[in-house]
């Protein structure tokens, strides 16, 4: 009986995976992403504490000079009201030349602040200065801008005498609605499928990480295969086991690995973010709760986490065997970069398809063009995962994409399984891609 193509692929997968992670390689990258993970949280809610002040302290601000170079009339702006925690400043109008208030200000009182008030064309500007080396900090002049800034506006209204009711009337919100109707008059409700500017950056976060991850597996296997056939180990591995179960096994095998970094690290992240958060509690330690969709997690639910594993595990098995394919047509490692050209330029168009797709989400929703990105085989790995995430893909979308590629990946090995043993016996020139395909139509 004929020997399949395939058959092996097991042996090949589990002596591969074995060697992987045994290599100290493998371990020493290993651990040192689990404790950048590990880290990684409590990092950078210490770094986001550290560049936040407490809005409850009283303001380090002891003096304003103030420096008033406009018309209006009757503005004593020491008779601003201030909050408790600023109650304690001194408002002092200015009576000295402003260079030298300035000078005392950097050298002597670094307490204080220069607060100069100026008009140009019907237009006001509030100029704060402060000491270079004091102890005032950027975000104590923010809260004090944003309060004279607000008792100013006041001070305005109140000089031109704008009742409260007129200032209401300016205020007041106006709400544009655009409807469609068809032809026979009855009102046509569209749904709003846009994403807001936090689910976009939540789904290029997923789109980037399995980019990353779909590089790292990939690269891997195209050099294995490549120092196999440079040290000819590979021909002492043909003699048991077909060159596509040889592919197969190690495309696998490197996945798995790979897969299990990541699975890791994500458990990593979710249990650093909760000790950021015990250990901050004070501060809103949980990181994860201030940077993604605050209903990111009504769409988390077993279903959808299957769609996404799947869909991201079809799109790197594609990727996978693609670079597969590029690695064995080329035979010393000084080729390597030439060799993953294709490789990279089609990973390149899947990203920015996914990409596009995701600024066209968040701009006007779904439309034509998304739902190719979410369809197209090498962009629905890096774009759907985070559609699904976010609640902007139908189910039946999902299942039509997994049927894509699937499609794709048997396209894909068919053809490889037509050059592959060629390929994986070459030494010399790399291939080229028109040989590739004459190669396909005659063997």
């Amino acid at each position: 009986m004929k020997k399949s193509n395939i058959a092996g692929w097991k042996d090949v997968f589990s002596f591969t995976l074995i060697q992987t992670l045994k290599s100290k390689a493998f371990i020493i990258s290993y651990v040192i992403l689990l404790i950048l993970a590990m880290v990684s949280m409590p990092l950078i809610s210490m770094i986001t504490s550290s560049n936040t002040e407490d809005v409850s302290t009283p303001s380090p601000v002891k003096k304003v000079y103030v420096n008033n170079e406009t018309m209006l009339p009757n503005m004593d702006i020491s008779e601003i009201p201030m909050d408790e925690t600023m109650s304690h400043i001194v408002f002092e109008a200015m009576q000295e030349d402003k260079d030298i208030v300035a000078k005392r200000i950097e050298e002597k009182e670094n307490e204080a602040v220069l607060l100069t008030i100026t008009e140009n064309e019907g237009m006001y500007s509030l100029d704060f200065l402060k000491a270079s080396k004091g102890t005032i900090k950027d975000t104590s002049m923010q809260l004090l801008a944003n309060a004279i800034s607000e008792q100013f506006t006041a001070f305005k209204i109140n000089e031109l005498g704008i009742t409260d009711d007129q200032i209401a009337m300016l205020h007041a919100e106006v709400e544009t609605k655009v409807s469609m109707a068809d032809v026979n008059g009855a009102p046509i409700i569209k749904e709003d499928t846009s994403i807001s500017f936090s689910e976009y950056w939540f789904i290029y976060g997923i789109l980037f990480v399995v980019l990353m991850v779909n590089i790292l597996a990939s690269t891997q296997i195209a050099t294995s295969i490549v120092t196999e056939k440079s040290t000819r180990v590979i021909e002492y591995l043909l003699t048991s086991v077909k060159p596509l179960a040889l592919m197969v096994g190690k495309i696998i095998a490197m996945l798995t690995a790979v897969l299990l970094q990541m699975i890791s690290m994500v458990a990593i992240l979710f249990a650093s973010n909760k000790i950021s958060a015990y250990f901050s509690s004070d501060n809103g330690g949980d990181v994860l709760s201030q940077y993604l969709p605050k209903d990111i997690f009504q769409n988390l639910n077993i279903i959808n986490i299957v769609f996404c594993f799947i869909l991201i595990v079809l799109g790197m098995i594609f990727y996978a065997t693609l670079a597969g394919l590029a690695g064995a047509t080329v035979s010393r490692l000084e080729e390597m970069s030439e060799g993953l050209m294709l490789f990279t330029f089609t990973n390149l168009i899947g990203v920015y398809i996914g990409l596009g797709a995701a600024n066209v989400l968040m701009g006007s929703g779904v439309n034509g063009f998304v739902t190719f990105a979410y369809l197209f085989p090498l962009s629905s790995p890096f774009v759907l995962p985070g559609a699904i995430l976010v609640g902007k893909a139908s189910v039946l979308l999902v299942a039509a994409a997994i049927v894509l590629q699937v499609l794709f990946i048997v396209l894909l090995f068919r053809f490889v399984a037509k050059v592959y043993e060629t390929l994986i016996l070459h030494n010399g020139n790399k291939i080229k891609v028109k040989e590739l395909i004459k190669l396909s139509k005659t063997v």
